[in-house]
């Protein structure tokens, strides 16, 4: 069969098992609404396959004989199951009807008792069990039907959708008295033990001997299609009714213990395998649900116990929440430290309350021994209350030394991340960066390997860049390219990849060419790291040193590193991109000292490409943002149009609105773009060489904003902007002015500090001050800061003409500038500017003059 053909198979069962089970929530429904307007039986009596068994009794029962644990035989001569399923003559009020019911002992009672009138009371418990059981039907079928939207192609949702149907049918009906609520239940038992079968040889482990013959998954859905067919067609095959339900209930008892034992024998066949824990999982949450089912169905056909069957149902909810869960976000589950912590509560709780029940003995002894009246309610208060006041200390030490001892690798994880990114945000390296992240990997989830692959110049393959752990040589001969299944899988996707998650993949080779990728790194996960809409990278982590199985807080650990070590990396490759622009403009700069004229020319070059180059650092990132989700909703947008050549009208009018919405999105990407790019342009005025009037607080503003990246979450900046006169000046140059002092601010305050900018009218003019945190001048070099060529940076890290041109550019608009310092508590750089520029003075020969 086809994948398409499979996909429609699948899809039209789906829906024929929803409509059944829909037919018997319609049927339980009805019934339950009937029940309660016409007269009932003067007994409460739940069955199993036709056998009846007394439950609750009124009292004018009780007092003709009936008890519970009697089996309900008949009615009017007719037997209980046929007078169920079949015509079941309507009891009317004041007219005795005849029952017979079997004793324990074997001996039989027959009494005639009048039916009970329509909305008579007594029996409440059943009337709450009516409401419940129906619910826990309603659980099943929604839990189905989520996974079932969630995973459509998936083998194991179908398979849980026909079970939960079935499941849901049953319970819909549990306590249900309508002739075809009857026959729907008895129809559905052995559809029950079919779909059972189906589910429990799909999920989470398939056994070899179904992987070579899939056919026979239809062997038990054609003995189920006989069973209720010989349950429909009863009467005219001269069938007893009861014998036809007792079959197909001995079918499904049969089938749903032979699925615990398959699954119990295939866990222990795969105990050595990663993937393990869904197997787990469904072993427990199937003996939480199925074996109190079981027990209490069998002890009741057995039996005939006085309880009804269906009190085994309280904890049937837990087998389709697990499993849903489980099919739904094919994860790895930790339920191993939940059950042992859980159980060391227990404990802990119970050596409490055994030594409270001590102490309370003790004290009852020693007022006996001295005479005191411990029934005095002071001596009670005050002994109760001084209990507590002892008991509650010890409870909190002693759950706080539980929470610690079984959150310690959550702890642990939590102080990870903390560090890595600490120390991630100074990490210019991407070597370093990979380092640290196995270095965390290894050291602390404490797995055997663990490797990273990154993409290489060319964007033609991953290459492992670094390695923990025992890794083999040949690693590095790794076939893995961006066109690779597996990496379009990790950039789709967008998550972790397990080698369980190729087990339901139909394309024979994409699913060969991941397991190989997993074989080869000997690798139990692949984490994507991902940047935008890029696949950067990949971590792949091996199994623990503990053997134990990569939990949800492994698995969380592991994403948070990816996204931090993805951000890590852009931001290095963009500082070492800019690092080696400014060494390759200093050291041009360097080989032209020989010519005095030249040289200065290119050395104020280099310092406005260096200014620049800060720039670009932090806006780098600014511009990759807007820019990669353009090019994904591009990348959507092609999608989109191929679908407007759709015969489906509905389809080509979704395509055009989902095509305005990416190209909306898309527009204000491109305006967000737009918008930087102008900023760097009205920053420079590279296209406005006049005077012109502007407000020095929006300049300011403007700078900060782009030399934010430079500072952030490093310097803190206060402004104390005054209300300033408009200035006519060359708006570029003071710029450039203002992003020397914020730049040199930020490089003098290391460790951190805040910039405090103030604003101030004078006369003719305004008043700027720069002042910062950092170590100030020492004196004698105050004198010299503003000359050129000298610096106090280290070598390599700046020219020493920074304030020199910023100097001369406050000259040239007719103001000062100069600074005041002390050794030890920071400088302030204070700049005087007039409202209106002195004209420019074109100085031939002056190469400081031509670059501005």
């Amino acid at each position: 069969m086809s994948p398409i053909a499979t996909a429609r198979f699948r899809r039209a069962t789906a829906l024929l098992a929803v409509l059944w089970a829909v037919a018997g929530l319609f049927l339980g429904v009805r019934g339950n609404l009937a029940e309660a307007q016409r007269p009932r039986v003067p007994f409460i009596s739940s069955g199993i396959a036709g056998r009846q068994v007394v439950n609750a009794v009124s009292p004018q029962a009780t007092a003709a004989g009936i008890e519970r644990g009697d089996r309900f035989a008949a009615i009017d001569g007719e037997r209980t199951a046929t007078w169920l399923r079949g015509t079941r003559r309507e009891l009317a009020v004041g007219v005795a009807n005849r029952y017979r019911l079997e004793k324990p002992s074997g001996e039989f009672l027959e009494v005639d008792l009048e039916p009970l009138p329509p909305g008579s009371a007594g029996f409440e418990f059943e009337s709450v069990l009516a409401v419940v059981i129906p619910g826990l039907g309603l659980i099943y079928l929604l839990v189905a039907g989520l996974v079932w939207r969630l995973r459509p192609d998936r083998a194991d949702s179908w398979a849980l959708l026909l079970f939960s149907a079935s499941m849901g049918t049953q319970l819909f009906l549990a306590g249900s008295l309508d002739r075809w609520g009857a026959v729907f239940v008895w129809m559905t038992l052995p559809l029950i033990g079919a779909t059972s079968f189906h589910l429990f040889t799909t999920y989470p482990l398939e056994p070899a001997w179904i992987v070579r013959r899939s056919s026979w998954r239809l062997v038990p859905y054609s003995i189920a299609a006989l069973l209720s067919a010989a349950v429909l067609l009863a009467p005219w095959l001269s069938i007893p009714t009861e014998t036809a339900a007792q079959l197909g209930f001995l079918f499904a008892i049969g089938m749903g213990v032979a699925c615990m034992g398959i699954l119990g024998y295939e866990r222990w066949n795969h105990r050595r395998d990663f993937d393990i824990a869904r197997a787990d999982v469904m072993l427990a949450g199937a003996m939480v649900t199925f074996v109190p089912l079981i027990g209490s169905v069998l002890t009741q056909y057995l039996f005939s116990v006085a309880y009804p069957w269906y009190v085994g149902l309280v904890s049937v909810f837990v087998f389709p929440l697990a499993i849903g869960y489980g099919i739904a976000r094919n994860q790895l589950f930790d339920i191993r430290l939940a059950a042992r912590s859980s159980a060391a509560y227990g404990a802990v709780t119970l050596g409490i309350t055994g030594l409270f029940a001590l102490l309370i003995s003790f004290a009852d002894a020693l007022f006996a021994r001295f005479n005191v009246d411990a029934r005095a309610p002071g001596f009670s208060i005050g002994f109760l209350f001084l209990a507590v006041l002892f008991f509650n200390p010890v409870r909190g030490r002693v759950q706080r030394i539980v929470d610690g001892f079984f959150d310690r690798d959550r702890a642990r994880y939590r102080t990870a991340v903390r560090e890595i990114s600490e120390a991630m945000v100074s990490m210019l390296s991407v070597q370093e960066i990979v380092e640290r992240i196995l270095l965390a990997v290894t050291d602390t989830m404490g797995v055997e390997r663990a490797l990273v692959l990154l993409l290489d110049e060319t964007g033609a393959r991953f290459d492992v860049v670094a390695a923990r752990g025992e890794v083999d040589e040949d690693v590095d001969d790794l076939e893995l390219g961006p066109d690779h299944p597996l990496a379009r899988q990790l950039w789709m996707r967008r998550e972790e990849l397990a080698r369980a998650d190729f087990d339901d993949e139909q394309d024979v080779e994409v699913r060969e060419a991941a397991r190989d990728v997993f074989d080869s790194l000997y690798a139990e996960v692949l984490v994507p790291i991902l940047y935008g809409v890029d696949l950067l990278g990949v971590i792949a982590v091996g199994r623990k040193i503990s053997a134990d199985r990569l939990g949800a807080d492994d698995r969380q650990l592991l994403r948070t590193l990816a996204n931090q070590s993805s951000i890590a990396i852009e931001n290095a490759k963009a500082f070492d991109e800019i690092a080696q622009l400014n060494e390759t403009l200093e050291a041009r700069v360097e080989q032209r000292t020989d010519e005095l004229r030249q040289t200065q020319s290119q050395l104020v070059q280099s310092e406005k490409m260096r200014s620049l180059g800060q720039l670009v650092a932090g806006v780098a990132h600014e511009l990759n943002n807007p820019i990669g989700f353009v090019h994904a909703n591009l990348q959507l947008l092609q999608g989109y149009v191929d679908r407007l050549e759709s015969d489906d009208p509905e389809v080509r009018e979704k395509a055009r609105e989902a095509i305005r919405k990416l190209l909306t999105r898309s527009r204000e990407g491109t305006l967000r773009v737009k918008q930087i790019v102008e900023d760097l342009r009205t920053f420079s005025r590279m296209d406005q060489a006049e005077l012109q009037e502007v407000d020095l607080n929006e300049e300011l503003e403007r700078t900060l904003g782009l030399a934010e990246p430079r500072f952030k979450d490093r310097v803190r900046v206060e402004r104390d902007f005054g209300e300033l006169p408009r200035v006519r000046c060359f708006a570029g140059q003071l710029n450039q002015v203002f992003m020397n002092l914020v730049i040199n601010a930020c490089d003098a305050m290391e460790d951190g500090g805040t910039l405090r900018i103030r604003t101030a009218p004078i006369p003719d003019g305004v008043r700027l001050e720069f002042s910062d945190d950092g170590p100030g001048l020492p004196e004698g070099l105050q004198d010299r800061i503003f000359e050129p060529f000298f610096t106090t940076k280290p070598v390599g890290q700046g020219t020493g003409l920074g304030l020199s041109l910023s100097h001369g550019i406050i000259e040239r608009h007719g103001g000062r500038m100069w600074v005041e310092s002390e050794p030890g508590v920071g400088a302030t750089f204070i700049v005087e500017v007039p409202e209106v520029a002195k004209p420019p003075v074109q100085n031939e020969g002056d190469p400081a003059q031509e670059a501005m």
